[in-house]
């Protein structure tokens, strides 16, 4: 008989499955990474390269704080919100590295917090981006462990615009947006005023905004109570401040400076004056496409002005993310607004000053790279070009930082070289630097630092030479460019090895170091001298006749007792060439004319060390002794110093002439049957050494 029945699993229903809970998939943390990733471009990139020393404006700043320095002169347009950042650090510990390391953690946080501000108001992959495309640049990377204010104001003005547009919503964000724009303003007061002008703008003709007014007019006031301060106490007042900073900068005025930004945008870092070519323009597309980017990201926000979907904020309560335009637009017009002053009111430019511009105008355009992707046939397709477009300016990016750190590495060195060099000289704390780059080798080397003229215009010259007079001071010059002015046209040059600089020294000084480096040399213990040992030391003839009057009007009438005299160069292959030359004798100085493009010259310009032998007379007899001159030669090129020596002396043009600076001064003679060798150095005594007719050996005297 057929079995008809059915099996069991047929006839029975199944079993229910029990449902699988849902799983919460947590979004990546894309903003963490970038500023995780800007923080490790700074330690492998750029503190390998600053971790030594500081640059001009971060000693400046830096100075005011630390206790093992003096402060150098703070000038008007500077505000201290920099130096009260650092100063913590700065109090605790000397280290450069340090202060690097700190700073580049404390800048990646800030640059995480910033961004992060706008979380509840865009896409968090979109506010990853802007981080990105801000941080990428080269001048943002290298900003990070720098002692300098544009990036802190880049980075506020992200946060400040941020909170501004959380207002009406969150109470909260009107006590933050007055607390960041204050810090905004103590780092850099006109950067706050700017900043907050259009905010204040906005919240008084929006009603919705009007909320945040006490928090735009708080905040400014006061992160700037310290910069009024100071403007009353130290310039009689914030008018007198103005106008002092004014003119440090220039002359603030209508200065179309686009130019000038064009050319700076892959360094130097300051362009003043700004006459360099652009170098490497394959590098700037970025920047070149900014203003096209910006204005597409306006117009795709005009078309886009539905109102975005609501999303989960915070704990799951639903609020409505503000609508397009403003988030597109606010950040616009505040980067407007503070890149107004540094393409309109200044004739130089630095990459840093617009730093807070692209800061802001990263948002939006991280807004239409995200459009585009949405908007796109094949947005998968577009998203990878877009990524490879990222990277290749990330890459440009990173080509232009590797060269910058290498030059501020360069740069930086020299400072910190030529304040060794300084101590060398026996300048120990307290202890005066002024002349060309003071401030920052005065710092390195622990001294006070202070100017005569220019924009940090600290003393006069009598106070100068009062503190020369009884403290080590040291005029800094660059080598074979500038003459020592009136003042220390006496004074003695010291050349400081690996750096372009001499340092001149009182006459007073100078014997005081020559006499310590001869202590040394006599002690066979010469090592603490250094590469000193090696250099000679140099002064103009005034100098020479204000050390040594009898000696040095005897050499004198010697060469001008002759019109011809002996010059000795060296020719390329290092061997001497001996040729006839006129020397002059005029307002303190001994110059050397020759004709144009003559064989001496080519020599001088490529090695300036020279000698000059007076002309012996006729006879054999040598009565009147003999005269050398030793030095360097420096040619000068100033029309108005070339005319007035023409004019003076008349010789044949076209011609050559150079400046000399005397480093040795030889005087050979028979005097009672002894033959009798007078040497002068700068900084020395005149040496004597008599010879006899006999074999006995050489008297030294002095």
């Amino acid at each position: 008989m057929e079995n008809t029945a059915a099996p069991a699993a047929a006839v029975l229903p199944p079993r229910p499955q029990p449902r699988q809970p849902r799983r919460y998939r947590r979004p990546a943390p894309w903003l963490g990474l970038v500023a995780i990733g800007y923080a490790v471009v700074q330690l492998a990139m750029v503190i390998p390269h600053t971790g030594h020393a500081l640059g001009w404006d971060e000693s400046v700043y830096v100075s005011q704080v630390d206790p093992r320095t003096p402060p150098a002169y703070f000038s008007a347009p500077r505000s201290r919100g920099v130096s009260l950042l650092v100063a913590p650090v700065v109090a605790a510990t000397d280290s450069i590295p340090v202060l690097r390391v700190l700073l580049m953690l404390l800048s990646a946080g800030a640059l995480y917090g910033a961004f992060r501000v706008w979380a509840r108001l865009l896409p968090p992959p979109q506010v990853a981006l802007a981080a990105l495309l801000f941080s990428g640049l080269w001048i943002t990377q290298i900003s990070g462990p720098a002692v300098m204010p544009n990036l802190w104001v880049a980075i506020g003005a992200v946060a400040a615009v941020g909170w501004f547009l959380r207002a009406p919503d969150e109470p909260n964000a009107r006590w933050w947006l007055a607390a960041v724009l204050a810090g905004v303003t103590l780092v850099r007061t006109p950067d706050g005023g700017w900043l907050a002008l259009p905010l204040l703008i906005g919240a008084i003709g929006v009603r919705t905004w009007r909320p945040a007014l006490p928090a735009l007019i708080g905040g400014p006031l006061l992160g700037a109570a310290q910069w009024i301060g100071e403007a009353y106490d130290r310039f009689g007042g914030i008018g007198g401040r103005l106008n002092v900073s004014s003119h440090v900068e220039g002359g603030m005025g209508l200065h179309f400076s686009v130019g000038a930004a064009l050319r700076s945008l892959n360094g130097p870092q300051l362009c003043r004056p700004c006459e360099v070519p652009l170098r490497h323009p394959e590098l700037t597309v970025w920047w070149l496409a900014l203003p096209v980017l910006t204005l597409l990201a306006v117009h795709a926000a005009l078309r886009d002005r539905q109102e975005l979907r609501r999303v989960r904020v915070g704990l799951g309560r639903p609020a409505a993310r503000p609508p397009a335009v403003p988030l597109t637009l606010l950040p616009i017009v505040c980067a407007a607004a503070l890149a107004l002053p540094y393409l309109l009111l200044i004739d130089y430019s630095a990459p840093r000053f617009l730093m807070p511009s692209y800061a802001l105008l990263a948002l939006p355009i991280a807004g239409l790279v995200f459009r585009a992707v949405r908007a796109a046939r094949s947005p998968q397709h577009l998203a990878v070009a877009l990524g490879v477009i990222v990277t290749l300016h990330l890459a440009s990016q990173f080509v232009i930082l590797d060269h910058t750190a290498k030059q501020s590495d360069t740069t930086t060195e020299r400072y910190r070289t030529a304040a060794q060099g300084l101590q060398r000289l026996g300048l120990r704390p307290p202890c005066l630097v002024t002349g060309d780059r003071a401030l920052p080798i005065a710092y390195h080397a622990g001294c006070s630092s202070a100017q005569t003229s220019g924009n940090n215009r600290s003393t006069t010259l009598p106070s100068l030479l009062r503190r020369a007079a009884r403290e080590p001071t040291a005029l800094l010059l660059r080598r074979g460019q500038a003459r020592p002015p009136s003042y220390a046209r006496t004074w003695v040059g010291y050349p400081l090895p690996g750096t372009e600089w001499n340092a001149y020294l009182p006459p007073d000084q100078a014997r005081e170091s020559e006499a310590a480096k001869s202590r040394q040399e006599t002690s066979g213990n010469g090592a603490s001298m250094g590469a000193m040992t090696t250099t000679y030391p140099t002064t103009s003839w005034a100098g020479f006749e204000a050390a040594e009057p009898t000696f040095a009007g005897y050499a004198q009438d010697r060469f001008r007792r002759y019109r011809h005299h002996v010059l000795a160069t060296l020719r390329q292959d290092g061997s001497p060439r001996v040729t006839p030359l006129e020397v002059t004798f005029l307002s303190g100085e001994l110059w050397l004319g020759m004709m144009p493009d003559s064989r001496k010259a080519l020599d001088l310009r490529r090695d300036p060390r020279f000698s000059v032998q007076a002309n012996p007379g006729p006879g054999d007899g040598l009565t009147e002794g003999d005269v050398r001159v030793s030095g360097r030669a420096v040619e000068v090129t100033d029309p108005e110093a070339v005319a007035r020596f023409a004019e003076a002396v008349r010789p044949p043009e076209p011609f050559h002439l150079f400046r000399t600076e005397v480093t040795e001064v030889v005087h050979t003679a028979s005097e009672n049957g002894e033959m009798v060798l007078r040497t002068w150095r700068p900084g020395r005594p005149v040496q004597v050494v008599r010879r006899g007719s006999d074999d006995s050996p050489p008297r030294v005297e002095g």
